[in-house]
């Protein structure tokens, strides 16, 4: 605070600042930037780039990242209930010919025998369920010139949002990459 004080009075008794130096004009003409409208910046950018061949790496990368979209059915057997599937499968990696996915929705059926009062015995009943395809992973087969198409063969692990039980399924898949 003192030194605040202290600095103030000192400022309160220095002589006021001389007259501003006078102005004068300037003797030069100012520059002149020529019109040259066949110049454009961002091509001449990206012709440098090109001329700079990008580096390339001699070793084929082992494990590609990227969404892959696959269409494809699935049936299994598990715990007394037969169930079968259609539907979409995300694939994030690939190496060499498998794929490996993640969790994605299938529209599905299951076949299990449940205990129907009327008739006071078991019966086998087919409904519909959602199904969750958990994990998965596909194998590359081969391609499909008529359809454009790879096909797969894959195993999955699938949740029953009827049953509320995990199952495994076989099954076959469609993609475009």
């Amino acid at each position: 605070m003192v030194a605040l004080t202290l600095a103030l009075a000192l400022a309160a008794t220095l002589p006021s600042p001389p007259d501003p130096l006078p102005c004068r004009p300037l003797l030069f003409e100012p520059f002149v930037i020529p019109a040259n409208n066949l110049v454009n910046f961002d091509v001449l950018d990206a012709r440098a780039e090109l001329s700079n061949p990008p580096a390339t790496s001699e070793e084929q990368p082992r494990t590609v990242f990227g969404i892959k979209r696959h269409v494809g059915l699935g049936a299994g057997y598990d715990n007394g209930i037969l169930h079968g599937s259609i539907g979409l499968y995300l694939t994030i990696a690939e190496v060499g010919r498998w794929n490996f996915g993640i969790p994605s929705p299938a529209v599905g059926f299951g076949r299990a025998e449940q205990y129907d009062a009327k008739q006071k015995r078991a019966v086998a009943k087919t409904q519909s369920t959602i199904l969750i395809s958990l994990v998965s992973i596909h194998y590359r087969g081969g391609y499909i010139h008529s359809l454009g198409m790879n096909w797969y063969v894959n195993l999955e692990q699938v949740f029953d949002s009827r049953a509320n039980i995990t199952e495994s399924q076989f099954g076959f898949s469609f993609s475009r990459k």
